[in-house]
């Protein structure tokens, strides 16, 4: 079940003058921000950027419109609630780019639960809610819908209705022995609700999915006839060509598999059925399983090879579309504020420059915390396991005698250590049972892909700091007996960055919960690292992890 609330992109629902309006808002915030940065008016051009976004998402153009709403972000300074609608922006602009995983990590980070503004808690909790749908988190989306739906029926707010049908679809989702009794009469709730808010597209919808999930075809089919042309004429194709589908499995389960192979086939026909792959691959699933029951099992094979090739080339896209959206925020900030230093050169004091540099080395850590966590969220979403590793590499790097700023560097380079696994799939990274030698083998490479992110073209503007981050995540995995993978380095040919991020992350995750085992006492996960020194350690930052263990030094690891 895919859903969404955020605004994002339909260019072909667009009306000319709508079209035409939002052309002229994006010409007139150009020039706005363009005047801006000459004046050097942080405020204003951040207001501009954000309008150009807005603007960009609506004209169906989400990869400039999340350039240019990250940079809005990092002009914006400390206003909570332009933080919050820019964020929102940009996780629109990625869902527009079916990267759902990012779009989540962004209102992770910047939900402003503490805003007075009651309507844009809502959205956001619906957004959020929206992104655990996209996901396949069902249970995530349940809790998330109740907490909207309860604010909205104790400020009466509006969209009881919508929120109500989201919660639906949310509760189908669940596996059948945890969907709550109340499902059960969820029909009857949305008509109660149909004199005060006129059903619309979305709520035929959620009813036609009831009505199959308790085998009513016949209702199933008039509510998904229903859904249909109101789903058409407010631009929603995607929920369209699922109604169509719907339509297709309550004829079918009724009876009538040539009626229901003619819906099949007309939705198939649709000029925007390629451009949604989710949606396109589920109706020729539903068509396979029409020809079977009309025992044309050559059609049923085909259709069902078509829905495989449309579900890998989805999920191939989303691991480009990931790895391409966090290989630029790694750069963005850099490039941004190089510029502007470039213009301060002429008319400001070595002092003025010194403070934008300051700015520039926080903003670098800001961008590359949140790649870090990126990566994190996808793994050990409970836990600031990336910044612990980060601050614990800086303390042995300075233990063993490293100058302070360069001890600095390696610590937030280190938080990059496991960027890599952006690319992996999360069936094998998420597996909670044991992996197989193929799958083991696939997550070694989160190694060579962190690598890889690190250095491409654009990545360079990060300077000394990628440079050690990649270095750091190619050579994590290195064994000081040269057992280790991708290279099997051995002893001083490591790199310093990766032998100290060897020990530390070892460490990290021995005194970590995991589902397939438990948290280690910090003394067995210490006789384990003395153990293994001079094999699989360095035995020097076995020492150094020893000694600040021993006199308390080690960064403190909470859940903060």
């Amino acid at each position: 079940m895919t859903w969404t609330s955020l605004p994002c992109a339909t260019p072909d629902a667009l009306s000319r003058a709508d079209r035409q309006r939002w052309e002229a808002a994006l010409h007139d915030a150009h020039g706005r921000a363009d005047h801006a940065r000459r004046q050097g008016d942080d405020h204003r051009l951040a207001a501009a950027l954000y309008g150009q976004g807005s603007a960009l998402n609506r004209l169906g153009c989400p990869r400039e419109a999340l350039g240019v709403l990250l940079e809005s972000v990092a002009y914006l300074g400390h206003d909570p609630h332009a933080q919050a609608r820019a964020w929102r922006e940009a996780a629109c602009a990625h869902l527009n780019l079916a990267n759902d995983t990012e779009a989540q990590e962004y209102l992770a980070l910047r939900l402003a639960r503490d805003a007075d503004d009651l309507t844009l808690q809502l959205d956001l909790l619906d957004d959020l809610a929206t992104l655990h749908a996209a996901q396949g988190e069902a249970h995530a989306a349940c809790d998330t819908l109740r907490a909207s739906l309860h604010l909205r029926r104790a400020h009466r707010h509006p969209d009881l209705t919508r929120t109500l049908v989201r919660l639906t679809l949310s509760e189908l989702d669940l596996p059948p022995h945890e969907q709550p009794a109340s499902l059960t009469r969820r029909a009857q709730e949305l008509a109660a609700l149909a004199p005060l808010e006129p059903l619309g597209g979305e709520s035929w919808a959620a009813l036609a999915q009831l009505y199959l999930h308790h085998q009513q075809p016949a209702a199933a089919l008039h509510a998904a006839r229903e859904a249909e042309p109101l789903l058409r004429a407010s631009g929603q194709i995607r929920a369209a060509l699922r109604a169509q589908a719907a339509q297709a499995r309550a004829a079918l389960d009724l009876g009538r598999a040539a009626q229901a192979q003619a819906t099949v086939q007309a939705a198939l026909r649709d000029p925007a059925a390629p451009a949604h792959p989710h949606e396109h691959a589920a109706l020729h699933l539903v068509a396979s399983d029409i020809c079977a029951q009309l025992g044309d099992y050559p059609g049923a094979l085909t259709h069902h090879r078509a829905y495989h090739q449309l579900d890998a080339h989805t999920r191939h896209a989303h691991r480009q579309e990931r790895a391409r959206a966090a290989q630029a925020r790694v750069a963005l900030d850099a490039t941004r504020h190089e510029a502007r230093l470039h213009r301060q050169r002429n008319d400001e004091l070595e002092a003025l420059v010194q403070v934008r540099t300051q700015e520039l080395r926080r903003s670098q850590q800001a961008v590359i915390d949140l790649l870090a966590s990126a990566a994190e969220f996808r793994d050990a979403p409970l836990g600031p396991h990336t910044r612990w590793v980060g601050d614990a590499t800086t303390a042995v790097a300075r233990h063993l005698g490293l100058p302070a700023a360069h001890a600095e560097e390696l610590g937030l380079a280190a938080r990059l250590h496991d960027v890599g696994k952006i690319g992996i799939l999360d069936a094998i990274l998420l597996k909670e049972g044991p992996l197989t030698p193929d799958e083991r083998d696939i997550i070694a490479t989160h190694t060579a892909l962190g690598a890889q992110l690190l250095t491409q073209p654009g990545a360079a503007d990060g300077g000394l700091l990628l440079h050690l981050a990649a270095q750091i995540a190619l050579s994590h995995h290195e064994c000081w007996n040269g057992s280790g993978y991708p290279r099997a380095l051995r002893g001083a040919d490591i790199p310093l960055g990766g032998r100290i991020v060897r020990v530390v992350d070892t460490f990290d995750a021995l005194i970590s919960a995991r589902p397939y085992k438990p948290a280690w006492t910090d003394a067995d996960a210490l006789a384990y690292l003395r153990q293994h020194a001079g094999t699989l350690f360095d035995p020097a930052c076995v020492q150094a992890v020893t000694d600040l263990h021993a006199a308390a030094q080690l960064p403190p690891r909470d859940a903060s």
